[in-house]
């Protein structure tokens, strides 16, 4: 609870081989409620799905979990990439996971796992059974700017390889793929993560909102989306209050070990949501220092916060997910996630994984055997 207002957060991650004890730490400390677990696969690990699906399952009514996508699609034949992601999004959901998240927009995940244009025919498939089952997305789309300008890119940015040059998609490039996307799937049910980087575009993101109802965005930082807004307030209040019910709250807390393996403390996860309550209920600007938290930025800078009234404020924190996912979370089916482990590690052994990666995923993997048996 904040402010006596229920807090659901649409967009956290989470370290590999968290205990259910310190997951459910972390989200009393950050006063979270409800938190969506978005699975990502990492640099040692395919997917962590198995290891969500315990949390979710030893944490009830607490936790819904996003899968990923199969990222060994990518390497195994493309023409029929759409038809085997919609198999193995039917497989998620029956599996007990109630979206689907897809980081395959982000440039640099693109360009190492090689993904096709998303508007590209092949995809098809896919989109037409997410739009068919209204079995949910959450989307990561482009990054910010920044990243395509040796000059501006945040030192943290620069230090994780995400300087991007001309051999990565560019944002404008990747907005015209999706919105095709949209053209043929209408009624897709999307969540764009980060304000769908279009924090300085806010008249072209009303445009895609007013057309495609079923699409909200979260105010997942990149903290250059809430230097944005302070820099346009008055704009940016209006938008907020004309789509107080398309907007979600989310922190990404967790990222900070999926990113760089290392958890964070709860004194910085704890910070990192705060700044996001902060920003849309606090009346008089704040000052956020370099050291804030994990991912922020390079210098100190001032906040300009929206004053959202009580009631948008409520929307934002908790009520617009719920409505958008419309269930409590799904049971998991223990026995199909034991089987999933099982033909993961077959896959590892196919694809023939370096022994570092191998070892690690199959012993996170045995352990995740030995949780499901007992379920």
């Amino acid at each position: 609870m904040f402010n006596n207002m229920k807090i659901a957060d649409c967009h956290i991650h989470y370290s590999s081989n968290i205990s259910v004890d310190e997951m459910a730490k972390i989200l009393d400390y950050c006063n979270t409620d409800i938190a969506n677990i978005v699975v990502v696969p990492d640099k040692l690990k395919l997917s962590a799905v198995q290891d969500a699906l315990i949390l979710k399952h030893k944490l009830k009514d607490r936790i819904y979990v996003f899968a990923s996508l199969d990222a060994s699609c990518y390497f195994i034949n493309k023409k029929t990439l759409g038809k085997s992601m919609a198999k193995h999004a039917l497989l998620m959901r029956k599996l007990g996971c109630d979206g689907i998240k897809m980081i395959e927009g982000k440039p640099q995940i693109r360009k190492m796992l090689n993904v096709p244009a998303f508007d590209s025919l092949v995809w098809d498939p896919y989109f037409k059974f997410m739009e068919d089952t209204a079995f949910p997305i959450l989307w990561h789309v482009n990054d910010p700017e920044e990243f395509w300008d040796k000059d501006k890119i945040p030192k943290w940015a620069l230090e994780q390889d995400w300087l991007y040059d001309e051999t990565f998609i560019n944002n404008e490039k990747q907005y015209e793929e999706v919105l095709k996307v949209l053209r043929r799937h209408p009624n897709l049910k999307i969540i764009f993560a980060h304000f769908f980087f279009m924090s300085k575009q806010l008249d072209r993101l009303s445009s895609i909102l007013d057309k495609y109802p079923n699409i909200y965005v979260d105010l997942t930082p990149g903290i250059e989306m809430y230097i944005n807004f302070s820099e346009n307030k008055e704009k940016a209040v209006a938008f907020f209050e004309k789509y107080q019910d398309r907007i979600m709250y989310g922190t990404d807390i967790g990222t900070k070990g999926v990113v760089d393996g290392k958890s964070a403390s709860l004194e910085e996860e704890k910070k990192r949501s705060d700044l996001v309550k902060r920003y849309i209920s606090a009346t008089e600007d704040f000052l956020i220092d370099k050291q804030y938290s994990y991912l922020m930025h390079d210098k100190d800078f001032t906040l300009s916060p929206l004053a959202l009234s009580k009631k948008i404020q409520s929307k934002i924190f908790a009520q617009n997910f719920m409505n958008f996912i419309g269930h409590v979370p799904y049971a998991i089916d223990s026995k199909k996630a034991l089987w999933e482990v099982r033909r993961t590690m077959f896959k590892l052994l196919l694809m023939k994984i370096g022994d570092k990666t191998t070892k690690y995923d199959f012993k996170s993997l045995k352990k995740a055997c030995e949780q499901l048996k007992r379920i």
